[in-house]
C-alpha cells in the first residue's frame, strides 16, 4: 500500500510525500451548500426553524415540526468554475453537470393528545451532501525546472524506478540511469532553457447521504430527533499533465512529454446524527445538534500513462512512445471529525397569518485535526495523520437565513461563511463565502421551490518541483434547485 500511496502523493503535491491525503482528507470531510431548494435559499439556516427535510442531516430535530406528511424529489443543475492563475498567466474552465440534491418520504404520525407527545415522524430519504463536480486548467513558463527532475531525485533517494512514474518515463526514454555516476538522470541533461508547464484536471462525484430519521414533538415545546446516516463517497479524477520546451541548446532531445493520472474512489460510511430544538416563548426556537464522526470504508483504484515525443535528429525527426500502469487497487478506513451545532430562530406570525416569517441564526464546529485514515501499512498512516494534525484546526461555519411569507408564497434569502481550515503558518485563505436566494409556492396538498446559491473559495497549491512556484485558484460553485413535493 505505501508504494501506491507514494506514488500517487509524489507526482500530485509536488510539496511532500503525504501532504496530498491530508487535502484528501479535507475533501472527504467538507459540505457543500446542497439539500432541498428551500435549504439552499436559506443559506442553510434551518438547525431551529425545522420544517425541512435536509434537516435530517443537520439538526434531525427540525423533522418534528412536521404536522403532515410529504414525498418531494430535488433535481439540481451544479455548475462549476475554476480561475487559476500561474506566474501570472490567468487561465479558466469550467463544467456544469445535472444532479439530484434530495430525495424523501416522511410520514408523520398525530398522536391525537393535546399534551405531552404530540406528533411522531418517521424519515428515510437521500441527502446530497458534497459535489466534486469541477474542471481546472492551469498553464505557465516557470524556470527550467522539470517534473522529471523530481522523478529522478525520487528514483535516487530510493534507489530504484517508481513503477507508475519514473519507471514508465524509463521506457519512453525520458529517464535513464547513468553507469558512470551512478544515478538516475533524465533527457533534459542541462539543456532546457525554458518549457511551458499545464496541466488540465477533470473531477466528478461527490457525497450522497442515505437518511433514516426519527423525530417527535412534545407539547410544541420541544422537538428530539436522531438519524442514521449511510453516505456514499464517490469521486472520480483524471488529469493530464504536459511540459513542452520552449527553448533547447541542441536540436535533439525532448520534444514534449505528458503525464496522465486516474483515480477513482468510492467509499461507504456510517454515522449518528442527534439534534433538539426547544421553543421557550411562541416566538423563539433554539436548537443544537451532535454529529458522530463518519467512519467510511474507502477502495481506491489508481492508474499512470507517460507520453513522450523526442527529437531524434537535426532534421526533426520525432520518436512517440507511450507507456501505461495496470490499475493499483488498495483499501483504507477514513474516519472524518464530529461536529457540534448551535441554532437559534425567530419567528412571526403563523400559518394562519396572511404575512409572516423567520430569521434564523446557525453555527458550527469542526476540528479537522481530528480527521484520521487508519490502514495496513500502520508507520506511513501514522505520518498522513501526523500530516493533517499539523496542517489543519478547527473551523467555525456561520449561517444566516431569513425566509418572508405572504400568503402561500414563500420569498427566501440567506449567507454562509466557514472560516479557514488551515493552520495561519500555511499562508492559505481556504474561508469559503455563499450567498443563497430562493422562492417557494405552497397549498394544503403540494409545494414547489426553487432556489439558487453561488460559492466562492480560494486556495493555492505548488505545482511543479520548485515549491516557490505556486498556482493561485479560485473555485466557484453555482447550483440551481427545484424541489417538487407533495403533502397528505
Amino acid at each position: 500500500m505505501r508504494k501506491i500511496l507514494l506514488s500517487i502523493v509524489v507526482v500530485l503535491s509536488f510539496s511532500g510525500l503525504h501532504a496530498q491525503y491530508a487535502t484528501e482528507a479535507l475533501k472527504y470531510s467538507q459540505t457543500d451548500l446542497l439539500g432541498t431548494a428551500a435549504y439552499v435559499g436559506r443559506a442553510g439556516a434551518i438547525g431551529a426553524l425545522g420544517a425541512d427535510f435536509t434537516a435530517a442531516s443537520y439538526n434531525p430535530a427540525g423533522l418534528g415540526m412536521f404536522y403532515s406528511s410529504q414525498i418531494a424529489i430535488t433535481p439540481s443543475i451544479d455548475w462549476a468554475k475554476t480561475n487559476s492563475n500561474y506566474m501570472g498567466n490567468p487561465e479558466d474552465d469550467s463544467r456544469t453537470v445535472f444532479a439530484f440534491n434530495n430525495a424523501h418520504y416522511l410520514l408523520a404520525y398525530r398522536t391525537g393528545n393535546s399534551t405531552g407527545w404530540k406528533a411522531m415522524q418517521f424519515g428515510m430519504g437521500v441527502n446530497k451532501l458534497r459535489s466534486f463536480n469541477n474542471r481546472t486548467y492551469v498553464e505557465g513558463n516557470p524556470t527550467n525546472t522539470s517534473l522529471l527532475t523530481t522523478w529522478t531525485d525520487d528514483a535516487n533517494y530510493y534507489g530504484s524506478y517508481d513503477p507508475f512514474t519514473s519507471l514508465l518515463a524509463k521506457n519512453c526514454g525520458l529517464i535513464f540511469f547513468d553507469s558512470t555516476t551512478g544515478q538516475y538522470t533524465d533527457i533534459f541533461r542541462g539543456n532546457v532553457q525554458s518549457l511551458r508547464q499545464s496541466q488540465y484536471v477533470v473531477e466528478s462525484g461527490g457525497v450522497s447521504e442515505m437518511t433514516l430519521s426519527l423525530s417527535g414533538n412534545y407539547g410544541d415545546m420541544l422537538y428530539l430527533g436522531a438519524t442514521v446516516g449511510v453516505p456514499f463517497l464517490g469521486y472520480r479524477s483524471t488529469s493530464y499533465y504536459q511540459e513542452v520546451p520552449t527553448t533547447m541548446d541542441t536540436a535533439i532531445g525532448l520534444s514534449e512529454f505528458g503525464f496522465m493520472e486516474s483515480k477513482n474512489i468510492s467509499g461507504t460510511g456510517v454515522n449518528l446524527k442527534l439534534g433538539a430544538i426547544y421553543r421557550p416563548i411562541e416566538n423563539l426556537r433554539l436548537g443544537f445538534a451532535f454529529h458522530t464522526p463518519t467512519y467510511y470504508q474507502i477502495d481506491e483504484s489508481y492508474c499512470t500513462t507517460v507520453e513522450s515525443e523526442i527529437l531524434i535528429d537535426a532534421n526533426r525527426g520525432k520518436y512517440r512512445s507511450a507507456e501505461a500502469t495496470s490499475y493499483g487497487l488498495y483499501y483504507y478506513n477514513f474516519r472524518t471529525p464530529l461536529k457540534l451545532l448551535a441554532n437559534m430562530a425567530v419567528t412571526m406570525g403563523d400559518m394562519s397569518s396572511k404575512v409572516a416569517g423567520s430569521l434564523s441564526f446557525d453555527y458550527e464546529y469542526t476540528n479537522y485535526r481530528t480527521m484520521h485514515f487508519s490502514g495496513d501499512d500502520a508507520e506511513y498512516i501514522k505520518q498522513v495523520n501526523n500530516d493533517i494534525k499539523d496542517m489543519y484546526r478547527a473551523a467555525h461555519t456561520f449561517r444566516v437565513g431569513g425566509t418572508l411569507n405572504i400568503m402561500k408564497l414563500s420569498l427566501r434569502a440567506g449567507v454562509l461563511y466557514s472560516t479557514d481550515p488551515y493552520k495561519e503558518e500555511f499562508n492559505k485563505d481556504a474561508s469559503s463565502m455563499a450567498l443563497a436566494c430562493g422562492i417557494g409556492y405552497q397549498t394544503r396538498t403540494w409545494f414547489v421551490d426553487l432556489a439558487y446559491a453561488h460559492t466562492e473559495q480560494k486556495d493555492d497549491m505548488a505545482f511543479t518541483a520548485n515549491p516557490t512556484d505556486m498556482v493561485t485558484l479560485t473555485n466557484y460553485k453555482n447550483v440551481f434547485v427545484l424541489t417538487l413535493g407533495m403533502k397528505f
